[in-house]
Order: structure tokens, then C-alpha cells, then sequence
């Protein structure tokens, strides 16, 4: 066994890597580290502690004006204002992650994604919009894959991977929502190749961290489709199948605090245990809207959140990851046809932890000011409540025997190289130029140097989201063949998601298509670069590096 402890790098080959550094680069301030998965289980690759989902779904949408719109992406420097004014409130939830829902990767994230770094936030970044070839769509296999989404997520992938807070990519939200009277393998053959091609285009990008993609599904089909992604239709192809596995889900409608008597959750955990799944599972949306919830200082239907601190408890946390609460404000387009503003009335859209005032604020010449909720302090003192003191950290995790390897395919679901893809007969944009953003008032990171000591081979469905260091020539020759050296790094849930993926209208809104035993050191990448470098600037770090492990006896 592989100890990390046990971990000596040597001279040997060379690798080129390009670190961009904002501010200043000798500050001192504590960043967020990158996570690492091991099996079935996020862990924070610096501390080796286990990593248990507190998150929330982020999509600030003002009460009119021209943002009120869907698919927009908020996350800009352009729009501090609005960010900066909610970030306290994450802090104040005991959040340690949020869900984006559309990103334009042609805009500049660094000022967001540093603010949050430095707040202790990691962010699951969508590479789907509602813009047209921006999606899987609602059409037969392989005609549901435009060959302009593939080109999106690889630029998605290109501009976040460089942030070392970026928990994972989701190939798609919810596109078994679109099947109509058709079954889940309907479209499902499409999800399933862009995630292949995005994690090959990953892996064919040497000094790019592997951040691990993923899918987020409606909780409809819930066993052919949680098979069908932790799959592999062709064997010897590695790239196939999920790296996590997303489920948005409204199950806990009442407000019960004792597990034992909270049946939607129960059967939830009964039916992912039987499934014995080998990557982790986390429940992407939780937090079902109900009358039979309390009224609370004149608000109806306040949600208790107790199925937040039941998720990061066991002997739930043996099989969920946890999860991101739906959704962070009210949206009043989708909200006041039910529940009017100030949305005190219950209302099957009426989702929010807070909502915006005044009743026309737009956030440009009207701010929008956030009002909690009473069930934001419920879910602050449910994510307070966790305990994750027993639970085992890198080192001391080992997989169990029965959740080692992928899922055995439905036989209903068709092989993917049964199809032509129009995707394939386009190149894949070029690597980035920056691999990592040091951002500012942030440590130089002791970054991932972790190894997936008692994880199975990658045939048998292990990652790590880090780089895996060798060249780009040698990993598109490898790629799918072999990945064992990669180190990879109800009915109102079906009205919100329509609600949440109709067209915004324009594309610049959506971002569209225009648009084990080695390791990397690049602890030692940043030392070496820091003599040289300028605040601000960029600099290039040529490193000798070869990694050997010593075995533990």
C-alpha cells in the first residue's frame, strides 16, 4: 500500500506549466485547496480530511428589468455588486460550495472565483445552457449532441479547470426531463458520449488539472439511469462512464426530524446502497416545498431542512455525498403566479432561503437587497449540526470490496459506437496557456500531491481530480486505451426545471459556441516560479521532475 507520507519526487522528466499569479504572490492568506476523489468519497487534497457537500444552487435573479432573465451568467466582474452582496451569506448558511447553472466562457471569472476562494467555496460549474447547440437536446440519439456543444464544454473546461475551487463539471441538468413519452435511453446515448469527450479532451491536455465530470439527473428512472452513467458499453473504454453522479431530488415533503420516520429518504438510500455504486453520489437539489411545513413569522410553508443534516450524517453519509439546497433566492417570474410577492404565501416555486426587495429591483439602477427567510436559519443550523469527526480521512479510507467497480449496463440503453457523432469529425480546441490562477491574498498552495492509495485501477472506476504529468502528444496517443497512471483529479421539480431551461433569448447570454505513481509537484512548480514572477503577471516554471513511491511493507 501507498502511504502518502511515503511520497519522494527526483529528477527525471520534463514538463512545462504555466501558473497565472494576481496580486501578490508572498501574501499569506489561506485559500481553498482542490478536492481529490478516492472511490466513492470527495477529500480535501492538502488535509487528506473527508469533504461532505454543504451547498446551495446560485442563480441571483433580480425582480425585473433586463437580467431578469434565465441562463444569464451573473459572474463577472461586471457584476461584483451582486455577488459581493451575497457572499456573507454564504458564510452565514456554513456553506462550503454552490451550483452554477450557465457561465459565458468567453468572460473573465477570476474575480469571482477568487472571492469565493478565499471565503472557502468550491463551485460545480454547468457546461449546458439553454442557447440553441449549447444543450443535449430533446431529439433521438446521436441527433440530440450538436456538434457545437462539444465545442463549448471543451472552452468551459479550458477557461475554470486553472481554479483550484472548482469541484467538478456536470455534462447536463436534468436532460431526462426531455424525453416526452420516449424512455431514458431516448437522448440518454448523447449525455453519455459528451461526457466521454469531455473528459478525453481532459485527458488529452497534460498539465490541465482533471477536474471530474460529472452528470446531474431528475429523480425519474432512478436505477437504469444511475447504472446506465457509472457504465461502460464499451469495456476497454475508460472514458465512458461518471466521475460523480448528481440527482436532483424532492423527497422529504413533511417536517420530520427523525430519520427513522422520514420514508422518502430512507428509500432514497435504500435504493442507491443496493446499486453499490463506485463513484460518489450527491444530491445536486434537495428541498422540497410543502404546505405541511410550519408557518413561521407570518411565512407559510418554511422548509425545516432536516434532510440536510440527515445527509451528512450516517449512516446516510456512507452512501450520499451530500448536497446543494434549491435554490438561494425566490424567483419572481417563476414564483409570483402562486405566491405573490413577498412571497409569505405558499407556493410550488416559492423555493427560495430569501428573496429580493424592492418588488422592482433589477440590480443596475434599482439594487436588489437579499431578506432571509426563516428556513435560511433552519438550513444554517442543519448544516451547523454535522459531525464529520469519525469519519475516515484519505489515508484511512478503504473502498468497500462491492462498490469497486463500474455498474453493469441496462440492456435497453444502446452502445455508444453504434452511432455516427457528429462531434468527432471536429478537432478539439487548443489546451489553455494557463494551467492554475494563484489568486490574490492567497498562500502559494500546497496543491494536490494525494494518491488513490487503496482505490481500484481506473478500469475499475477510480479518479482524482489532479493533473496527471506527462506530455500532450503521449496523452492523446494513450487516450482511451488506458488511464491507470491518470490522476483525475415531484410535480413541482418538473415545472422548475422547464422553468429554469427555457431560452434566454439571446446567445451571449448562454455563452454559446463562439466562441499512480506518478504525481505532479507543482508545490514545487510554484516555488520555483515564485523567485521569478511579478504580481499580476504570468510566468512559465520548466521543471525536471520524475515522482517514485516507496511501498509500504
Amino acid at each position: 500500500m501507498i502511504n502518502l507520507t511515503q511520497i519522494l519526487a527526483v529528477v527525471g522528466a520534463f514538463t512545462i506549466t504555466t501558473v497565472e499569479i494576481l496580486g501578490d504572490e508572498n501574501s499569506t492568506v489561506s485559500s481553498t485547496n482542490p478536492l481529490v476523489v478516492k472511490g466513492y468519497r470527495f477529500f480535501d487534497s492538502v488535509t487528506g480530511d473527508y469533504f461532505a457537500f454543504r451547498g446551495v444552487n446560485y442563480y441571483p435573479r433580480p425582480n425585473a428589468g433586463s437580467l431578469d432573465v434565465n441562463s444569464f451568467d451573473f459572474f463577472t466582474s461586471n457584476y461584483r455588486h451582486i455577488w459581493e452582496r451575497d457572499l456573507p451569506r454564504f458564510t452565514a448558511l456554513g456553506a462550503n460550495s454552490i451550483r452554477l447553472y450557465a457561465v459565458d466562457p468567453t468572460q473573465d471569472h477570476d474575480a469571482f472565483m477568487c472571492a469565493l476562494q478565499a471565503e472557502g467555496i468550491h463551485v460545480m460549474v454547468e457546461l449546458g445552457s439553454s442557447c440553441a447547440g449549447c444543450e443535449i437536446t430533446a431529439n433521438k440519439a446521436p441527433e440530440c449532441y450538436p456538434a457545437s456543444y462539444k465545442e463549448r464544454g471543451e472552452k468551459i473546461i479550458q477557461a475554470f479547470a486553472k481554479y483550484d475551487n472548482v469541484i467538478g463539471f456536470s455534462g447536463g441538468n436534468e436532460i431526462n426531463h426531455r424525453v416526452g413519452s420516449n424512455g431514458p435511453e431516448w437522448n440518454a446515448p448523447c449525455q453519455k458520449k459528451f461526457i466521454r469527450d469531455m473528459r478525453a479532451y481532459m485527458k488529452s491536455c497534460a498539465s490541465m488539472r482533471q477536474v471530474p465530470v460529472g452528470v446531474v439527473m431528475a429523480d425519474t428512472n432512478r436505477k437504469e439511469n444511475a447504472q446506465y452513467y457509472n457504465c461502460r458499453t464499451d469495456p476497454s473504454d475508460e472514458l465512458e462512464n461518471v466521475e460523480w453522479y448528481g440527482l436532483n431530488v424532492y423527497i422529504q415533503c413533511e417536517n420530520i426530524s427523525d430519520p427513522r420516520l422520514a420514508a422518502g429518504m430512507n428509500n432514497l438510500v435504500q435504493d442507491l446502497t443496493n446499486l453499490q455504486y463506485s463513484v460518489p453520489l450527491i444530491l445536486t437539489e434537495f428541498g422540497c416545498v410543502s404546505p405541511a411545513f410550519p408557518t413561521v413569522n407570518g411565512y407559510e410553508a418554511q422548509r425545516t431542512h432536516h434532510d440536510a443534516k440527515f445527509m451528512n450524517t450516517a449512516p446516510y453519509s456512507k452512501i450520499l455525498g451530500g448536497g446543494f439546497v434549491f435554490e438561494y433566492n425566490t424567483e419572481m417570474a417563476n414564483a409570483r403566479s402562486t405566491s405573490p410577492y413577498p412571497f409569505t404565501k405558499f407556493g410550488p416555486q416559492n423555493y427560495g432561503l430569501g428573496y429580493f426587495s424592492p418588488a422592482d429591483c433589477n440590480d443596475v439602477d434599482i439594487p436588489c437587497i437579499f431578506n432571509e427567510m426563516p428556513n435560511f436559519k433552519f438550513l444554517a443550523d442543519a448544516y451547523a449540526s454535522r459531525d464529520t469527526s469519525s469519519e475516515p480521512n484519505f489515508d484511512s479510507f478503504t473502498i468497500e470490496p462491492a462498490r469497486q467497480k463500474t455498474s453493469e449496463c441496462p440492456t435497453a440503453f444502446p452502445k455508444l459506437n453504434a452511432f455516427t457523432w457528429a462531434g468527432d469529425a471536429a478537432a478539439s480546441i487548443q489546451c489553455p496557456s494557463v494551467t492554475r490562477l494563484q489568486c490574490p491574498n492567497a498562500s502559494p498552495n500546497k496543491l494536490a500531491t494525494k494518491l488513490s492509495t487503496d482505490a481500484p485501477s481506473s478500469s475499475e472506476n477510480s479518479s482524482m481530480s489532479q493533473s496527471s504529468e506527462v506530455s500532450d502528444s503521449e496523452s492523446r496517443e494513450g487516450m482511451g486505451s488506458s488511464l491507470e497512471n491518470d490522476l483525475t483529479g415531484g410535480p413541482e421539480q418538473n415545472i422548475r426545471s422547464e422553468e429554469k431551461s427555457s431560452d434566454c433569448g439571446s446567445l451571449a447570454l448562454c455563452g454559446g459556441s463562439n466562441g499512480k505513481d506518478e504525481v505532479v509537484t507543482e508545490t514545487a512548480k510554484l516555488q520555483a516560479g515564485n523567485a521569478n514572477s511579478v504580481g499580476g503577471k504570468s510566468f512559465t516554471v520548466t521543471c525536471a521532475i520524475l515522482v517514485f513511491t516507496l511501498w509500504a511493507i
